[in-house]
């Protein structure tokens, strides 16, 4: 009799079926070479702008955006874009600081504007998102110094803002879930006050090291191999994936940390088809030797950015309504402490 074969690894059947327009599009993009930043950008640029087509126009009635301009660690101003939904829970309220994905190259405020609108209306929580500057134009440490910048003009404008300095949840996705790390190890190390409340990483990129060819996911990977390297080089230059490292190379590439201690409550999800799936998993496992306390999805059949393409699917439901269900639980202890 002979022995069940295990299953391959493959796309979730529904996933599959669902996506399969929009998977087109990912499969168009094209495999450039090491360091062509440019033509990844346009690239990116050119299947952002036909997947929008795609989906019908989505309205946020009764939500407020505002720019506010944040000075820098090196004098320059960037931009950090409030999105406040109609409805908040108290004041002060909790909030969100989120960091948008991109790869270290790719990427703004404006271009995942649609998403963080309807973020801050799904959370009921207003959300803060951080226009940091890019590489290779801007290398490490300006990502990450630009996010803390961030992070630290929202602690001291608290008050007007109306959010509570010590209720301030990090959200950050690929790249961006990457830079919202390493922010909160400098965070830790620099001893904000009051500290961060939570940190939810999706999917994030965490190590520099990951340039070596997954065969077993390589066919599936929307972010792949040589974009990955791509993306480091362009942030750490030579040092990126050596055994040589750059002052704070564990506030670009979280991985390369040796002390998770004292980081504060942590999500973190990954599909099992993506690139960051096994440094995210060993990331969380870290995390939970560390005294930390850590929830950890790995979802079977998804690639990187599921949500954005099979938002219909059973399986990508289920992954977007464990983020919810922490943010909501986030902001009940908010609530239970303010009625303290």
């Amino acid at each position: 009799m002979s022995k069940p074969q295990a299953r391959a690894l493959g796309f979730d059947r529904e996933f599959a079926a669902a996506v399969a327009g929009v998977g087109e599009l990912a499969a168009a993009f094209p495999e450039l070479p090491v360091g062509d930043v440019d033509g990844r950008r346009t690239a990116f640029d050119e299947i952002m702008t036909k997947m929008k087509a795609m989906m019908p126009p989505q309205q946020v009635p009764g939500l407020t955006k505002r720019e506010h301009k944040v000075t820098v660690a090196d004098g320059s101003t960037i931009s950090l874009f409030e999105f406040r939904p109609s409805k908040v829970p108290v004041s002060p309220s909790p909030a969100i600081y989120h960091v948008h994905g991109g790869g270290m190259i790719l990427g703004s405020v404006e271009m995942f504007e649609a998403s963080a609108a309807l973020k801050a209306e799904e959370y009921g929580l207003p959300f803060f998102s951080i226009n940091y500057r890019l590489a290779p134009e801007h290398p490490h440490p300006t990502p990450v110094h630009d996010t803390y910048s961030g992070l630290t003009w929202l602690h001291s404008h608290a008050s007007e803002l109306g959010i509570a300095s010590s209720r301030i949840l990090v959200i950050g996705d690929s790249a961006g879930g990457g830079i919202a790390g390493g922010m909160v190890l400098m965070a830790r190390d620099k001893q904000l006050d009051p500290p961060i409340a939570l940190q939810m990483l999706i999917y994030p990129m965490l190590d520099d090291r990951n340039i070596q060819p997954h065969p077993d996911i390589d066919p599936f990977t929307m972010w792949k191999t040589a974009d990955n390297e791509t993306g480091w080089r362009a942030l750490l230059g030579s040092a990126a994936a050596q055994e040589a490292s750059v002052d704070g190379h564990e506030y670009a590439a979280p991985a390369r940390a040796n002390n998770l201690a004292g980081l504060p409550p942590t999500y973190i999800d990954v599909g099992q088809l993506d690139l960051f799936a096994k440094e995210d998993l060993q990331y969380a496992a870290r995390l939970a030797d560390a005294g930390v306390a850590v929830e950890f999805h790995l979802y079977p059949g998804l690639p990187h950015a599921f949500e954005g393409m099979g938002a219909t699917t059973s399986i990508v439901k289920s992954a977007v309504a464990n983020r919810k269900r922490v943010v909501e639980d986030f902001k009940l202890g908010e609530m239970q402490e303010s009625t303290q």
